[in-house]
């Protein structure tokens, strides 16, 4: 007869791979309107600037997710989500300081 073998997949590790998923999401999201920001490559006249306001609603979502997925295991894919949300997260901050010292605008 035919047996199934089970998986041994818990709910907690299905979890953390959508938090996972959805972290990297929150990500990609506001870094794709940045790059496109940045380099003319579709021209998004009405929202002007606010790609670069992105990060600060999408990464705060992403860090939250991001961390917990870590509380319910610690992995390489969870810390790098924490990394990128957080760097991402900060980019306006250092974007609107450097145009500051750089153009004195």
């Amino acid at each position: 007869m035919l047996e199934f073998k089970e998986h041994n997949f818990s709910k907690g590790l299905i979890v953390q791979k959508t938090f996972i998923i959805v972290s990297y999401l929150l990500f990609f999201v506001p870094l794709i309107f940045i790059v496109n920001f940045l380099f003319d490559i579709v021209t998004l006249e009405k929202i002007q600037g606010l790609p670069i306001f992105f990060p600060l609603v999408f990464c705060l979502f992403g860090l939250f997710f991001a961390s917990k997925a870590h509380k319910i295991q610690k992995d390489v894919l969870t810390f790098g989500a924490i990394i990128v949300n957080s760097v991402l997260l900060i980019f306006p901050f250092v974007y609107m300081i450097l145009g500051t010292v750089i153009f004195g605008v």
